[in-house]
């Protein structure tokens, strides 16, 4: 029986989840420095009704790369977008959409057991997220391998997005328009 893809609207914040882990690492933000000085870091950890849980996949304005998405949160909120360091493509962070966008869309794809890869092609090669680190609540960027079960991640809808702002300010860099 197939597992259908995961409904990624725009105007629902979902939860991503690793499945590699029994305990389930949950894909969330550092908290450092508060919501306006935050370094948005990701981490893993376990599940909550925590904000930096809650992820919104907005469609990408760019129309040449097929299921592609821009990924914010509720906790940064709508101005901050996930993206890669320009000078290390094995890390992603969550960068003020004003500051000079990187590589800011994220392409999502199946993989034969019904979970999803989340990748980005900064770099021009497809590195899609896995867990590292000694203690496993790392998040990093490698090149994609069906056979690593750490690149897996179930993504389900949590809530609808009831936050004015994320359907009032811009969603991409430039004052482009917002996205729904």
């Amino acid at each position: 029986m197939a597992i259908p893809q995961p409904t990624l609207s725009p105007s629902h914040f979902h939860r991503i989840t690793n499945t590699s882990n029994p305990s389930n690492p949950t894909l969330d933000i550092v908290n450092d420095h508060g919501t306006q000085n935050s370094t948005g870091l990701l981490k893993l950890t376990r599940e909550g009704y925590y904000s930096g849980q809650f992820w919104a996949f907005v469609p990408s304005p760019s129309t040449s790369i097929p299921n592609s998405y821009r990924l914010r949160t509720w906790w940064l909120g709508p101005n901050r977008l996930l993206d890669v360091y320009a000078e290390d493509t094995s890390k992603a962070v969550l960068r003020r959409a004003d500051d000079t966008p990187h590589a800011l869309d994220w392409r999502i794809g199946e993989w034969d057991d019904g979970n999803w890869w989340i990748g980005n092609e900064a770099g021009g090669v497809l590195k899609v997220m896995d867990v590292g680190g000694e203690d496993g609540r790392r998040v990093v960027l490698r090149e994609k391998d069906e056979g690593v079960k750490t690149q897996r991640w179930r993504i389900e809808v949590i809530r609808e997005i009831s936050e004015d702002e994320f359907y009032d300010r811009p969603a991409t860099p430039e004052g482009g328009e917002g996205c729904v």
